[in-house]
């Protein structure tokens, strides 16, 4: 399963954030011009008032309007959507013009001359209606005088201009959308530059790089608890590793001498044939020793001269020393290219160690008569031999330190091919098993080129 990212994440989620904050911008902008839309109407209605108020006329009867022209006009516009009443204490409507308004309740308490506002709704046709009432006191008696409008297309009003403007908007705010997005990719990129720089720090860590850490400088605050553990950690790896790598190298250095000086007193004692399988494990008990020192000086900081030198010659003098232990084993150890030229920059005391484990485990892990050739390729030795071959099941593990093939019975610890591939990395170069070889076991050298 795909990791998720994290500046897509990122980006994903700012982007609707910034979509849903311009979304409630333009709500919020629509409610606020329909509240200053209304408070307009209210204005407006309350004038009409006042108009209709100078328009009155008492007399012996009941007080009557006498509009003036504009005022008819106004009022009698078809499809208007203003109206007057002139409605007595009790309700009752004595004259009315424009809107047929709807019977609308009147105000609970009586303004004391001061216009009385309403927001109603028209139960038959569900429109708003904004009523302005006012009260009169005549000699006849109190009297309600009352401008009513018809709300229905104020709503409608608002949304058309909101969206009138918005269709003028559109290309400022897809240009306004385009810039924050981008903002928001430069900043979540730029955040995560120094991440990725740490990042390459971590994969450059390795067993001979142990005393690097981490930088945390430029880091967000929220990374640098997590630096500063894997730091902590890498201290302490280091510390134990310091620790297990020198008691190896003590141990084995120790080892050492009193292996040596066993062996003098056993040899100077008895002959050859009265110490028989004695000599030989102690001989296998000293090569144990100096191969558990050059793992220990492998993997230490300690670092080795390099020169110029022909990988090729030097397999072929390696080749040349072993072939009387091969005859006597019945092995034949054959060159294919032996003009070949393989030129590189390296240890040459150390690649011939390669040559050395790789050629004497052919000898000892293959049955007589087997047939180990050396060839070289460009930058390639390669040592094969035609015997049974790797298991693919054993070939995974076959680098290991202190694993042996399943087929070994002889002597030996399993660190053979782990130094000689150790030799190789340190060189800046590849050992492997050709996987795909036809018959038998092909090892494959690949060398730096020479500087």
């Amino acid at each position: 399963m795909r990791a998720p990212s994290l500046l897509r994440a990122l980006v994903v989620r700012l982007t609707i954030v910034v979509v849903l904050a311009l979304a409630g911008s333009y709500l919020l902008l629509y409610f606020e011009f329909r509240e200053g839309l209304w408070g307009l109407e209210g204005q407006s209605i309350a004038i009409q008032v006042q108009d209709l108020r100078a328009s009155i006329v008492s007399g012996t009867g009941p007080p009557r309007l006498e509009l003036p022209r504009s005022l008819q006009e106004f009022y009698s516009q078809p499809d208007t959507l203003n109206g007057y009443q002139l409605l007595s204490a009790d309700g009752t409507v004595l004259e009315s013009g424009g809107l047929s308004a709807p019977d609308l309740p009147l105000p609970v308490d009586r303004g004391g001359g001061q216009v009385v506002m309403q927001l109603e709704t028209d139960a038959l046709s569900g429109n708003s209606i904004m009523a302005a009432a006012l009260d009169l006191d005549d000699r006849h008696g109190q009297y309600w005088l009352r401008v009513v409008r018809n709300l229905e297309d104020s709503e409608s009003l608002v949304a058309q201009l909101m969206l009138g403007a918005l269709d003028e908007l559109y290309p400022p705010i897809a240009l306004l959308l385009i810039a924050v997005v981008s903002v928001v990719v430069v900043t979540v990129l730029s955040s995560l530059r120094s991440l990725r720089a740490v990042s390459h720090q971590a994969s450059m860590l390795s067993l001979h790089r142990l005393d690097e850490r981490l930088h945390a400088k430029n880091l967000p605050r929220e990374l640098v608890p997590l630096v500063q553990a894997v730091n902590a950690s890498l201290d302490r790896l280091e510390a134990d590793y310091r620790v297990q790598r020198e008691f190896t190298a003590n141990a084995a250095h120790e080892l050492r001498t009193p292996l040596a000086t066993l062996r003098a007193r056993l040899e100077s004692r008895f002959s050859a044939q009265e110490l028989g399988d004695v000599a030989f494990e102690i001989e296998q008990l000293a090569r144990l020793v100096e191969q558990l020192l050059c793992l220990a000086r492998l993997d230490s900081q300690e670092q080795f001269q390099f020169a110029p030198f022909d990988a090729h010659a030097v397999a072929l003098e390696v080749a040349r020393e072993l072939a009387p232990v091969a005859l006597e084993s019945e092995h034949y150890v054959t060159a294919t290219t032996p003009n070949a030229a393989v030129p590189t920059h390296g240890n040459s005391t150390l690649t011939r160690l390669v040559f050395r484990n790789l050629i004497e485990n052919a000898i000892q892990y293959t049955p007589a008569g087997t047939s180990i050739t050396l060839s070289a390729d460009a930058a390639t030795v390669i040592i094969a031999d035609d015997g049974p071959g790797i298991a693919a099941h054993a070939a995974a593990s076959l680098f290991e330190r202190f694993r042996r093939g399943p087929n070994a019975s002889g002597p030996g610890a399993g660190l053979g091919l782990a130094i000689a591939k150790c030799i190789m990395e340190r060189q800046g170069g590849r050992l492997s098993l050709d996987a795909n070889a036809a018959r038998g076991a092909r090892f494959v050298m690949e060398f730096p080129e020479a500087l």
